[in-house]
């Protein structure tokens, strides 16, 4: 069933390219359709709460959800690399589903906070910040519809975070597929602006929607995706 399922995604460049048009589309819409109502349910309960400094500015959604579909279109585009890799024989997938799989979901989550971690120093150069990196922190007050509100090259270089891994090793297919899904919920509660554990010290394991805003609130530290880890070893703490 699995096989079928890619084989049938990965046949031709275009099914690729359509294929991953409409997941990450789903994952966008659904995942910030559904947040929005759960995070505002729970901020009347008083369960959560904004971590808040600064205001939306006029049109921030709108901007957002179109900087948002045009990253996800970067994204199908890199589909059709991998549908050329796996069609001359770049790298394969593995279509086993055994023990190993949580095994190799770990590696990538854990790939996935490095390559980010990379990226994301990269993206804080001078030139970058200036000429890249700026639009994805026009939005100094986040919101879940910021998730992939990136310039299309910051797209480009998130979305090689797949490429990588798959010349290395065949890993699982499953594997495979959590490690977008991995990444997108990350990037949600880390846009929501949401402070989740308000009464634990920010670099606390389970802090990090909180680091990340107030990393688009100063744009300084805190360059790491939900571990703290990095930015401890590499003295990039925000002191915010």
């Amino acid at each position: 069933m699995i096989e079928q399922v890619f084989t049938s995604i990965f046949d031709k460049w275009y099914t690729a390219f359509i294929s991953m048009l409409i997941f990450f589309n789903l994952l966008y819409w659904l995942g910030t359709l559904i947040s929005v109502r759960i995070f505002s349910y729970l901020e009347k309960e008083n369960k959560i709460k904004k971590v808040g400094n600064h205001a939306l500015y006029e049109g921030q959604k709108k901007r957002e959800i179109w900087q948002s579909m045009r990253s996800i279109f970067i994204f199908s585009l890199q589909g059709i690399f991998i549908q050329q890799g796996l069609h001359l024989n770049w790298f394969e997938i593995s279509f086993t589903v055994n023990a190993w799989l949580i095994l190799q979901v770990l590696i990538l989550f854990l790939w996935n906070e490095i390559h980010f971690y990379l990226v994301h120093i990269f993206l804080h150069t001078r030139f970058m910040m200036k000429n890249v990196h700026w639009v994805h922190h026009v939005s100094k007050e986040p919101t879940v519809f910021s998730t992939f509100s990136f310039h299309w090259i910051e797209a480009f270089l998130l979305g090689t975070v797949i490429i990588f891994p798959l010349f290395i090793f065949p890993f699982q297919a499953l594997a495979i597929l959590s490690l977008p899904i991995m990444s997108w919920l990350i990037n949600l509660l880390g846009h929501c602006n949401y402070d989740f554990f308000s009464e634990h010290h920010p670099e606390r394991l389970l802090k990090f929607s909180y680091r990340h805003s107030m990393h688009h609130k100063t744009a300084k530290g805190n360059f790491g995706f939900l571990l703290p880890w990095l930015d401890r070893l590499f003295k990039t703490v925000s002191k915010q």
